[in-house]
């Protein structure tokens, strides 16, 4: 790669990298949403969701990658000899694909649903799901937050023996736990507990 080239394409690395960057959020919201939508979702669930791990993980792939290509664009400015040049460009693009790679599998494998065996999670640093199955719980309890006399669901908490799993309220689930919480009652005779906790100021 001449001097030129190398200064024109350390120019696109830097353009390239400005654009991911103010594109972070908007890219990772929408490709999470989109595969996990179209290709994980199953008629079958009662309930599917992201959590906001899944989220946070790809906007971070994608604030992380305008790093290394700034890193590398600066070195293409930087450094004169051609094949040493070559050769750590070929390593550090090696690098961000892999970190690509790697971040986009995490946080698409970061998922939960329900359906009538139980619950499944695939949490963000796990290579297998977990299911805990409604035959297995023992507790279920719903904590509410009191702010000022207004009383908010904050999360749900479904108990297996010593383990407990602790699912953020968000307004899709409150929507859609109602039929979740009937099942669980009328089914495994296990009843939901309310909790309200007072918001520390």
């Amino acid at each position: 790669m001449s001097a030129h080239n190398a200064d024109r394409a350390g120019s696109l690395l830097i353009t390239a990298a400005v654009i991911l960057f103010f594109a972070a959020v908007p890219m990772g919201i929408f490709i999470v949403s989109f595969v996990h939508q179209s290709f994980y979702l199953n008629k079958t669930h009662w309930f599917f969701d992201s959590p906001m791990s899944s989220y946070i993980t790809m906007v971070a792939m994608f604030l992380i990658i305008p790093v290394f290509l700034i890193i590398i664009a600066t070195y293409l400015f930087k450094t004169n000899e051609s094949r040493k040049r070559n050769a750590n460009v070929s390593i550090a693009s090696l690098i961000t694909l892999v970190l690509m790679i790697s971040g986009s599998w995490l946080s698409l494998d970061n998922y939960y649903y329900m359906d009538e065996s139980g619950l499944h999670y695939d949490e963000l640093w796990k290579l297998d799901k977990s299911v805990y199955s409604w035959n297995d719980i023992t507790a279920m309890k719903q904590i509410n937050k009191n702010d000022g006399g207004t009383l908010t669901p904050e999360k749900v908490i479904f108990t297996y023996g010593k383990e407990e799993i602790e699912l953020p309220l968000s307004p899709k689930l409150r929507n859609e736990i109602e039929p979740v919480i009937a099942y669980v009652e009328n089914a495994k005779g296990v009843k939901l507990v309310m909790e309200n906790v007072t918001a520390e100021d």
